[in-house]
């Protein structure tokens, strides 16, 4: 067990919109100098930190020429899965498949060795063009922009997947690969993995398909069963501290010591959610929170009452604190279950003051009813859309009396 225990799962949330052709390609140019560290969409991404053992995976795959049909990237949201997908998308690019019975002039060439990584140059042209959403053999498909709403769609449509089709079908345009890259494909409902499917049962030669997913179990059996699972683990606390260095975001703010090591356990392994907590005063949350905590069982209500309506009222700073109050509920609790299970009472978590007051204050059988309950409970104010000042104020009062 590490300092805050065992990571949890991120829960999926909705992606990042699709930057335009122009637009990637600015910050694609822009994020080439320095350290070569680059950020934003995962197409510009020019890193992919936490996921070598993934990597040498894919790379041994293609040096015995076993490149799958299909592939299904899993894990959970925000943790590098869809940079991975376009990193050995431009790697592909710059090895094209090679035909077995083709000899040199002389008999067969010199074996070459196959390469130690995936990295392609920022200013590779094949970088650019995959930054920039333009190769003519690579198509993106990711869930629709719904403008009415602002946001994008719920779930992938069939006519998202049909557009696969007919590209698959086309010549590559420079001799190699044909890649489809579908994001979030864990929401297609059933008519679209229909259509999905027609197209792995018979895939053309040279092309790939990646889906991305959070939640592979809602892929239909077929669809898995078709493709090679390529399973992604969440990085540690140490990559995404190191994540934000590179972004210049660790310690912005107040966010220091066991704070910030709060929120890079809490993030589970999501440089995105991590940097979202950060920019949004999570870690200053986080310590509020567990300094509420150590009046447990018994709560200064005034207090709650104070907090409850700073976080239920309307805008995204707000949302965001409530999402921030939300995660660092469900980890404590789940956090010092994990620690009173394995006796580890006097251990890393008991280094706060409200975290070893509960654990010795409470039984493994009460954590364990209060990590149910809550769960039970924010599910219940996000489904029916309930004001989020209930949502805090229930939440303490199955916490505490």
């Amino acid at each position: 067990m590490d300092l805050f225990g065992a990571p949890e799962e991120p829960q999926p949330s909705a992606s990042d919109l699709p930057l335009s052709s122009s637009l990637a390609g600015e910050v694609a140019s822009e994020t080439m100098e320095g350290d070569g560290a680059s950020f934003g969409h995962p197409r510009i991404m020019n890193f992919c930190l936490g996921h070598e053992g993934v990597e040498a995976e894919l790379l041994s795959l293609h040096a015995r020429g076993q490149v799958p049909h299909a592939m299904i990237f899993a894990g959970p949201e925000g943790i590098g899965k869809a940079t991975m997908a376009y990193r050995f998308t431009r790697f592909l690019f710059k090895n094209p498949p090679q035909d077995p019975d083709q000899g040199g002039l002389f008999g067969a060439p010199e074996e070459v060795p196959p390469p130690e990584n995936m990295d392609v140059a920022p200013d590779d042209p094949v970088f650019r063009r995959v930054a920039s959403g333009g190769h003519p053999d690579l198509l993106t498909i990711e869930r629709p922009y719904d403008p009415v709403k602002d946001k994008v769609q719920a779930a992938l449509p069939v006519s998202e997947i049909r557009k696969a089709a007919p590209f698959l079908r086309m010549k590559a345009a420079e001799g190699g690969w044909r890649i489809v890259v579908i994001d979030d494909a864990d929401t297609m409902n059933r008519s679209a993995q229909n259509a999905l499917l027609k197209i792995l049962e018979e895939p053309p030669d040279h092309t790939v398909l990646i889906l991305i997913a959070h939640r592979p179990g809602a892929l239909i059996p077929t669809i898995r069963s078709r493709s090679r699972l390529i399973r992604f683990q969440p990085p540690g606390p140490d990559i995404l501290r190191t994540l934000l260095q590179k972004q210049g975001a660790e310690g912005s703010g107040s966010a220091q010591g066991p704070e910030m090591e709060m929120l890079l356990h809490i993030a589970g392994g999501s440089f995105g959610r991590a940097l979202t907590a950060l920019e949004s005063n999570g870690a200053d949350m986080f310590a509020r929170l567990a300094g509420i905590l150590e009046t447990y069982p018994h709560w200064r209500w005034p207090d709650l009452h104070v907090l409850a309506e700073e976080l239920g009222r309307a805008g995204k700073d707000s949302e965001q604190g409530y999402r921030n109050f939300q995660d660092f509920m469900l980890w404590t609790f789940r956090s010092l279950s994990v620690a009173k299970a394995r006796g580890e009472e006097d251990g890393a978590l008991a280094d706060i003051k409200a975290f070893r007051l509960i654990l010795q204050k409470s039984s493994l059988e009460s954590l364990l009813k209060i990590c149910e309950k809550l769960e039970e409970h924010f599910r219940s104010v996000e489904n029916a859309n309930l004001d989020k000042r209930m949502g805090v104020l229930g939440a303490f009062s199955i916490v505490g009396v």
